[in-house]
């Protein structure tokens, strides 16, 4: 796979994907199965739209590029939408409506990204349909998952539950606290520009000490206790 060929990001109501424009649509479809093959597990059973970037689609190609996500995928894709006014309201309220549905069975979403000095408190598990940039907080009596890069401070299990995790498509937490376990990253001189590949890790507490480590079925069964009920 060409790892520049297929490039993911996340937005307030969903995906984007950004595609190679030279390359072979042939190709290009395997290396998108195969991107969001890495990060399937991830995205479980997450309901969101997409946005193709990069090159002009047939809609038989979109609909090709569509099965090969939720093929490789646990995505449940409500819609695919052109970046354009008209269409940008039909997301929202597509993406919206499915998000409302989601938040009334076991947690809530938040779409945008949290700044500097906002902190976002909740009752229960949240997905954050953004980033958290430095200096931002999220603090959840469950998990916290960003669907997005988390370079602020994020505290799940706010009530004591060492059960619960932190997850993001970019994990470059400043802090993480679960419970009353606490880590914290190493001090670094490098200017942070905010530029990272998509790399899926999982925050979580095992013998005592909170353990941060790429995405997969390996670091679940790590997990004492279950992701999902």
């Amino acid at each position: 796979m060409n790892p520049k060929s297929v490039i993911i990001k996340s937005n307030k109501y969903g995906l984007i994907v950004i595609l190679d424009e030279k390359l072979p649509f042939d190709e290009l479809l395997l290396d998108v199965a195969d991107k969001f093959k890495e990060s399937a597990n991830f995205f479980k059973n997450a309901k969101m739209a997409v946005t193709f970037r990069g090159r002009v689609l047939t809609k038989a190609q979109e609909r090709e590029l569509v099965y090969a996500i939720v093929n490789n995928s646990q995505i449940h894709i409500l819609c695919v939408v052109d970046e354009d006014k008209v269409q940008e309201e039909h997301y929202r309220c597509v993406v919206e409506d499915a998000m409302e549905e989601k938040m009334r069975q076991d947690g809530q979403f938040y779409r945008g990204t949290l700044r500097m000095g906002q902190v976002l408190e909740t009752e229960t598990s949240v997905v954050i349909m953004g980033d958290v940039n430095p200096g931002a907080s999220v603090v959840s009596k469950g998990n916290i998952v960003v669907l997005g890069s988390c370079r602020g401070n994020v505290y799940a299990g706010a009530t004591g539950d060492t059960g619960c995790f932190a997850a993001a498509l970019i994990m470059k937490p400043q802090q993480v606290r679960i419970a009353d376990k606490v880590a914290r990253s190493a001090i670094t001189k490098r200017v942070d520009t905010g530029e990272y590949k998509i790399d899926p890790k999982i925050a979580y507490v095992k013998d005592g000490h909170i353990y941060v480590k790429p995405i997969g079925q390996d670091t679940y069964l790590d997990i004492p206790t279950p992701l999902i009920e």
